[in-house]
């Protein structure tokens, strides 16, 4: 069941963001760990900086409410990490999470808490059709 994660998810979403990270193919990531900074990012999402939601050990996705870099009173919320477990990866639970992260995004535009929100598709992402969500691909981010 999926569901806003809270503080005592902690230690579950660290093991999974260690994972995605593990996974990712952004290799500067790959030597930096910081539990306290990632404790404090987690207790300010979980208090109203953005969302996380989560399934019980499976997987996750969260994003982060910051203002835009136009005005700093419109906000926008970002994606910072969807993550399931692979031994999931054939089943619905990633399309569940981003839909609820979606829903979540919608109403806080509704309320005018943010602007705009986002994802984000890595290379090794799966090649989802984001418009069939609504997303308009908009750019491109490339790293060195």
């Amino acid at each position: 069941m999926i569901r806003l994660a809270n503080k005592y998810d902690k230690t579950q979403l660290q093991e999974m963001i260690r994972m995605f990270r593990d996974e990712s193919p952004i290799e500067q990531y790959k030597d930096i760990d910081n539990p306290e900074y990632f404790n404090s990012l987690i207790d300010s999402i979980i208090v109203g900086k953005g969302v996380i939601f989560i399934e019980e050990n499976i997987g996750f996705i969260m994003g982060i409410i910051t203002p835009t870099i136009w005005c700093d009173k419109t906000f926008a919320m970002y994606e910072l990490a969807w993550y399931v477990k692979p031994e999931y990866r054939m089943g619905m639970v990633g399309i569940r999470l981003l839909k609820e992260y979606i829903n979540y995004a919608n109403q806080l535009k509704e309320q005018g808490r943010i602007k705009l929100f986002t994802v984000t598709k890595m290379i090794t992402s799966p090649n989802l059709d984001y418009s069939r969500f609504g997303f308009k691909k908009i750019e491109e981010n490339w790293m060195q």
